[in-house]
């Protein structure tokens, strides 16, 4: 633990940090937490002109996640970083399992670990994985595998960086990117989904760690079968804290 920092992101919502610091301290996990980007955040004011309250609420998520990247860059000296959103339940093991993932992340030679993520069955279900390949341990014995993951797989619920590519992230979009993708059709949206989770050296881990606690309320139908869905496929009452 001594090599880790946690962040939660935390915008506005005192019920949502209540229960994730209640989650933490039962695994005995010390988070930090980072406040959300307002909408009156000097970087989306100067372009407010030219965005709308979705793209807005989007910029807002990916500039707290940023936010998030640039505290543990800049006010620590950990070795990996570990970032969440306010609304995840949290396996009961975490702590315990911190020393194997890392030996895994560092042997797998990661950039980012996805430990939580929005999929609608596990990644070695017959049906997908074709989608997931594994990428091999050297080393026995890992309660988990780790897999590849296309680019289509949604979800920054959860996930883990190491520092040198935290700065490569930092670098890349904490100034001026945003302002670039809306003025270019051939970037790559300004949005964690789309760059903080896809940049290089990826996997995914499972079993899952993380996942929704089924707090956040989603106006289309679709959405909000997809992610019952996808907690339906990783949540066991008897591994999480709720």
């Amino acid at each position: 633990m001594e090599n880790i920092q946690f962040f939660c992101l935390n915008y506005k919502n005192e019920k949502r940090k209540q229960n994730m610091e209640k989650r933490f301290e039962q695994v005995d996990i010390n988070c930090k937490f980072i406040q959300g980007v307002d909408f009156v955040d000097d970087r989306i004011v100067k372009h407010s002109e030219l965005l709308n309250d979705g793209i807005k609420r989007v910029w807002s998520c990916m500039y707290g996640h940023l936010d998030m990247l640039n505290d543990f860059y800049y006010n620590t000296n950990k070795e990996y970083g570990i970032f969440c959103e306010d609304d995840i339940y949290i396996h009961k093991n975490f702590k315990n399992y911190l020393p194997r993932i890392c030996l895994d992340f560092n042997t797998l030679n990661l950039d980012v670990l996805l430990l939580g993520y929005l999929l609608q069955c596990k990644p070695n279900d017959s049906k997908v994985q074709q989608l997931f390949p594994i990428h091999p341990l050297p080393i026995s014995r890992s309660p988990f595998t780790y897999h590849s993951f296309p680019d289509d797989v949604w979800g920054a619920q959860m996930y883990m960086l190491s520092r040198k590519h935290a700065k490569y992230l930092l670098d890349k979009y904490m100034y001026g990117y945003a302002e670039m993708s809306i003025k270019s059709n051939n970037e790559i949206p300004f949005s964690a989904d789309w760059t903080l989770t896809k940049e290089g050296k990826r996997a995914l881990i499972s079993p899952i760690l993380a996942v929704e606690d089924n707090s956040s309320v989603y106006q289309d139908i679709g959405q909000r079968v997809f992610h019952k869905e996808c907690f339906d496929a990783h949540y066991e009452k008897d591994f999480f804290i709720i």
